[in-house]
Formats: C-alpha cells, structure tokens, sequence
C-alpha cells in the first residue's frame, strides 16, 4: 500500500514537471521549496531572560508549499500575487553541562497564507529571475526543557515579512529569501524555571532569518 502510493505521488510529480516544462515561465503554478536558514543570536528569542549562547540556533529547516497567479504577462515580464499556503521552520539546539545537565531548545514558527506581489522576468522560456514580498500571518513557539517538569516556553502571534530573490531554471528554483519582524512572546514556566514566568511576563522574539531556498515550480 505505501509503496503504491509513493509510486502515485512520483507518477503526479513527472506528469506536473513535464506539463511544465512545455509551458511558459510565466504561467500560473505550483511551489515545493525547502529552505536552510542561518539566523542570527535573536532569532526565536530577543528578550531578558538568560540564554546560554549555546543555546543560540545556527541553522534552521523549512518547507514551504504555495501558488502563484499573474494577472499581467507580456510575455517576458509578469506581475501576480505569490501564496505560501503553509510554511513551517525548525530549530534545535543542546546544552550539555556537567554541574545543570542537559537544556534543550526548539524554535517552532509556522505561517499560514502566507501573500504577497511577485515580479518575474522570463530571459526565454529556460531561465527567469524573481522577487517577491510575502506578508507572513506566524505563530511561533521557543521552548527550553531539561525534563517534563522543568521548562520554560514562549509563544505568540503576528504578522512578519519577508523578501525573496530567486532563478528559476525550467522547474527549478534557488534562491535567497530574509524575514523580519518581531513577536511579544508570552512566558509559561513549571518546575524550576518557575520563577521566569513571575519575573518575565512577556520576552520578544524575533523572527530575522536569512535563508536559501531550493525547490520546485511549476
């Protein structure tokens, strides 16, 4: 059974990538990327409560699955509305201390309905070049535990930003997409982080990130 429906899914990926490829660039379609983030110290969490700097992320992951639309095509250049139906980053990061134990962190941030314009300009019906602007409604999440009773979590939502330039080469797409913007996080704590969630009622998380994105669109 799941070996069927791999095969399917393979099948309906051909098919697309091959429709696509007999198209025009600037036709309406559809987008799987994957991103490599490398945000800086803030990311996650910008506020007072006391991070160890190992605790700090130095990569983040992410999948992203969106449409676009053009509403004006010349033939070489078109204009339309880019979506992100859903994209998600993840990162983690370990403290390992002889004396404290063992502290570990997840930075969780999702978007959904993600919008914005795009511009694309088709050099020939092989390579284009892009920029887009996405207004990114995100919830995001930072969560340090050294057990089920020991832990400090911040998490709220708001509106970020972000800008992309990318190439495309037929169905392939890489390029480099910054994020921005920041999110008053709320403090929940138990066990022996107690104490934060009185003396830090509310820590702000910041959602920069620089990120490579490689992918599909077709």
């Amino acid at each position: 059974m799941k070996r069927s429906f791999c095969a399917t899914c393979l099948i309906m990926l051909l098919f697309a990538i091959e429709g696509r490829s007999q198209g025009s660039l600037l036709e309406d379609g559809f987008s799987l990327k994957f991103s490599v983030g490398f945000p800086p110290s803030q990311y996650g969490f910008d506020g007072e409560l006391p991070l160890p700097k190992e605790l700090e992320l130095e990569t983040t992951f992410g999948l992203e699955i969106g449409n676009q639309w053009y509403f004006y095509n010349s033939g070489h250049f078109g204009v339309g509305l880019d979506i992100n139906w859903f994209d998600v980053v993840y990162g983690r990061a370990k403290l390992n201390n002889p004396l404290t134990g063992t502290i570990n962190r997840i930075t969780l941030e999702g978007s959904f309905i993600e919008f914005g314009p795009v511009a694309t300009y088709a050099i020939n019906d092989l390579f284009a070049i892009e920029g887009y602007y996405n207004l990114r409604p995100t919830y995001m999440v930072t969560y340090y535990w050294e057990n089920t009773d020991d832990y400090v979590l911040v998490r709220n939502f708001n509106f970020l930003h972000g800008f992309g330039i990318g190439v495309r080469l037929k169905f392939f797409y890489i390029g480099y997409e910054a994020t921005f913007g920041n999110i008053d996080g709320n403090v929940s704590a138990d066990g022996e982080f107690e104490d934060f969630e009185l003396l830090f009622d509310e820590q702000r998380m910041s959602g920069s990130n620089s990120k490579l994105i490689i992918g599909f669109q077709f």
